[in-house]
């Protein structure tokens, strides 16, 4: 069977869907770490998140804006944030800067108690 550029961009649009970035999370105070997820980056500006500290299970939502480029050439990168709840009650906010290219993102999180985590996401 011989594929169509129609059908090789429909086959990594459906493997694109499939796929969430993986998110680990680092504390800058005590090095435990933490891994999660974010959902609808192949498609979206915002979508689900997850991650998990220990006992401590983070779940909300991400957004992100899109940088505009520059001189009428397409930008691939931009900027976000998750706001999460725990399931013990505590909240961490993470602000992040992603490339739609390579669907990796760097930032930092901060839960309640003030406790920094790095953040870094990639497309496993």
């Amino acid at each position: 069977m011989k594929l169509f550029p129609s059908h090789a961009i429909l086959l990594m649009t459906l493997g694109l869907a499939a796929c969430s970035p993986a998110v680990t999370i680092t504390s800058r105070s005590t090095g435990q770490q933490g891994t999660g997820t974010l959902e609808n980056t192949a498609f979206g500006n915002s979508g689900k998140a997850s991650l998990t500290v220990g006992a401590e299970q983070f779940t909300g939502t991400w957004m992100a804006v899109r940088d505009t480029g520059v001189l009428g050439f397409k930008g691939d990168a931009g900027t976000g944030n998750a706001i999460l709840r725990s399931n013990k009650g505590s909240h961490m906010t993470c602000q992040f800067r992603y490339s739609m290219t390579t669907y990796n993102a760097l930032g930092t999180c901060i839960k309640d108690d003030k406790e920094t985590f790095d953040l870094q996401a990639t497309l496993t």
